[in-house]
Formats: C-alpha cells, structure tokens, sequence
C-alpha cells in the first residue's frame, strides 16, 4: 500500500493525486527498489509531500521499511521534463561533490521521463534556516562559515553546464516584476519604481563580470548541514552566470527570514557580515562592485514574491520592508 500525505497548507486532495499519478508512481518505485536488490515488490510506503508547487513541481519524502530497515529518499515530480536537472546532480557528483566531499550535494538516483520523476538522497541533516533561527550563537557562526565555504568552492570548481544567463535578461525581468507591483497602488507603486529606477543606474557595475556555475537559488533553506558534509539541495534553477548573485540571494533571503521570525529585517545582519567576510577572504573582493545590484534586484524580487503569494502573512509589511531595503542598499 501506498499513503500519501498531502501538505497541511493545502488539502486539495484530489488535485495533488491527479499530478502525482499514484498508480504510476507506485510502479516505478517498485521498480527502482528491486533494481537495488532491496526488494522485490514495494512494501507499504508513506510519501509526505513536502511543497507542492501546482503547476511546476512536487517535493515529496519517501520512507518505507524492507527486511526491518527504513529507507528514506526525496522524490521530486515535475510538470515538464527536467532531466537536465539530473544530468547536472550527476556532473556535479561526479566532478567531487559526492558522499566523501566535505562541500557536497544529495546524491541523484534516477530520473524516470514517462513520470518526470527524480530520486535523490534524503540528507539527514539540520538546514542553516534552523540554525539561524535557534539560539546557540556559535553553531550560528558556524553555520554561516560553513555556507560561505560551501559557495567558495563551488564557484571555484563546479563545472558550466549551461549558456551563461545574460544580465540584461535580469534587468527585464526587474521592469516586469516593477509593472506588476505597481499594479498594487500606492505607495508600492511609488517605492517599486524607485527602486527600479535606481537599479538601472546601477547596472553599468555589472560589466566584465565573472562567470561561473550558479546555484541560482542559494539561501539558509537549500543548505543541510551534518557532522562530515556541508550539503546544498534543489538544483531546479542551476545556470552559469555572476557568482556576486548567489550572495546575494543568500544575503536577502537570511533577511527576509529575520524580518518574517525576528520582527527586523536587520537581526541576522551579523551572520550575513560572516558569511561575505568568509567568502571575499578565500576568493577575493571583486564581486563587492557588483554586490549592490544583485542584493537590490533579489529584493525588488522577493518583494514580488510576497505580494502575489497571498500565503505569505502580513505580506504588505514584507513587500514594503523588501522595497526599503533595496533602495538603502544602493543608497538613498
């Protein structure tokens, strides 16, 4: 028997068995299991869904016991092919970020196309998000140590697998997310146009930049840590572009974080002066001209986020925190 768990946030039941397509995805775990050696049918199985996003993907936790052991994994299914996803797990695996790296990723399983379905190792570890939240002041600095180091040299050595993601594409989508926030009223209005506008002042630091791999969604969330591996999850967004914004997506989104848990936007501003610290100490300061951009853009971003995802509470506070700090960051 299969049981799946829909996430508490949303209890469209129905829904979510029609994008999972249960009968399918209990075939081919039976499947996957038995070309492990570990059985021949499945066993009973519970599948907690984790996030569901309803028109592009689903996170899910798989645990299931064969022969008195429980295995865990994370499955992933999505709306459209993703197997690049798994070819970049892979290449990233291969290329020293396995089980025996101290920096290191889940390790990718298999991908099934017919079921857009990827299976990957379940990391028993803490995320930096709860660390950053708890209240041990030392495991927090060394979370933020360990999270620079694990950007360091993945910007140093993971390999470019795809076209590089051209700033000027950015710069379109900022004018969109502009559009629609001032679609709100004031004074986001107000606020999302002069921050907009601010940017493009700013956009001339971006030239000669750099360009390695990018992780593209790096924040406390996506990085797991346990006694020998610092390991970064979700790999939906991986491109080749300016490392100066991998920063600052995790700059903002531990702001964020402290506005949404803390009441300040600025309460875990000393974590984020260890985390640049420690990285501009083993790969130099050049991203810091390019800095400001990325960390103004990535708030017009989330902004965006808070404003049109009604989940979010008390969203109006946060859209406006995120505009404010985009524009005190590249000065009044």
């Amino acid at each position: 028997m299969l049981e799946i768990i829909p996430n508490t946030l949303d209890l469209d039941e129905s829904a979510l068995f029609g994008f999972l397509d249960k009968e399918e995805l209990a075939r081919h775990l039976s499947l996957f299991f038995s070309g492990q050696g570990q059985c021949a049918s499945l066993p009973d199985a519970r599948i907690r869904v984790l996030k569901w996003h309803k028109k592009s993907r689903c996170t899910m936790e798989i645990t299931l016991e064969t022969v008195g052991v429980f295995h865990e994994l994370i499955a992933k299914i999505y709306a459209v092919d993703r197997s690049d996803i798994y070819r970049t797990m892979e290449a990233l695996w291969r290329g020293g970020f396995d089980q025996n790296a101290q920096n290191s990723i889940p390790q990718p399983f298999i991908y099934v196309p017919s079921l857009r379905l990827l299976l990957q190792e379940n990391i028993a570890g803490g995320s930096v998000r709860e660390i950053f939240l708890g209240n041990n002041r030392d495991k927090k600095f060394e979370a933020a140590e360990r999270s620079a180091h694990w950007l360091v040299h993945f910007h140093n050595l993971a390999p470019r697998l795809t076209e590089v993601s051209v700033a000027e594409n950015q710069l379109a989508r900022l004018k969109r997310w502009t559009c629609r926030l001032a679609e709100l009223g004031t004074p986001v209005t107000e606020k999302s146009k002069h921050l907009f506008e601010k940017l493009e002042a700013e956009y001339s630091q971006l030239r000669g930049a750099e360009f390695t791999a990018g992780h593209n969604s790096y924040s406390p969330d996506h990085v797991l840590l346990t006694d020998g591996r610092t390991v970064v999850i979700d790999w939906d967004s991986y491109d080749v572009g300016d490392p100066a914004r991998d920063l600052a997506r995790f700059v903002v989104a531990t702001q964020r974080l402290a506005l949404g848990h803390l009441s300040s936007i600025r309460a875990l501003d000393w974590l984020t002066d260890v985390f640049l610290q420690t990285y501009m100490a083993e790969r130099g300061a050049g991203v810091l001209s390019r800095l400001r951009f990325y960390r103004a853009a990535t708030c017009l971003k989330l902004a965006k986020y808070c404003a049109f995802n009604r989940k979010v509470p008390r969203w109006e506070k946060k859209v406006a925190a995120m505009l404010d700090e985009g524009v005190r960051v590249l000065g009044d």
